[in-house]
């Protein structure tokens, strides 16, 4: 059993980032880049920044079991979107020991939840074309493919989604 909720000061903001850089790590291609993977460790650098939520054991267990950050317009610093009318979420990590007990869709269910308190018309997210666990889960969720918005960061293809609310 696990909750979702905002990072506090009493989590492990380093675990956290390590949740989200294994997960990126364990990629098959993943294209490793010593800057990009500094940012994907850094839950501390952006929590002040935009909503970083982990998933925890709801026993009170330390572990950090998934990590995303939830950005809630396109003009804060983390978001990857022009859409003035979208939410979106990025560096979304679960530990591979917490697999398939329905954390992802928990952590982007209120990322869903939260983006349509804030009034938003769409959630809208990247994924690297090698994400296929992640695709899975979008599509599951009802996100489709928006080819429109796919972005090439020096050769690294994010895949764009959207979710319409």
């Amino acid at each position: 059993m696990f909750i979702v909720r905002p990072i506090s000061a009493a989590d492990d903001a380093a675990a956290a980032g390590r949740v989200v850089q294994h997960a990126y790590f364990a990629l098959a291609e993943y294209p490793r880049d010593v800057l990009y993977d500094c940012v994907l460790g850094d839950v501390a650098g952006r929590a002040n920044q935009a909503t970083v939520l982990v998933a925890v054991d709801a026993c009170g267990g330390p572990a950090v079991l998934g990590c995303l950050t939830f950005v809630p317009d396109c003009a804060n610093p983390h978001s990857e979107q022009t859409d003035a009318h979208a939410a979106s979420f990025r560096y979304f990590g679960v530990a591979a020991a917490a697999a398939g007990q329905g954390i992802g869709r928990a952590m982007v269910t209120w990322c869903v939840t939260e983006a349509r308190r804030l009034g938003k018309k769409r959630l809208r997210i990247h994924t690297l074309t090698m994400m296929h666990g992640a695709q899975k889960l979008y599509a599951d969720m009802g996100f489709v493919r928006d080819p429109s918005c796919d972005a090439d960061w020096d050769g690294v293809i994010g895949w764009a989604y959207v979710l319409h609310l």
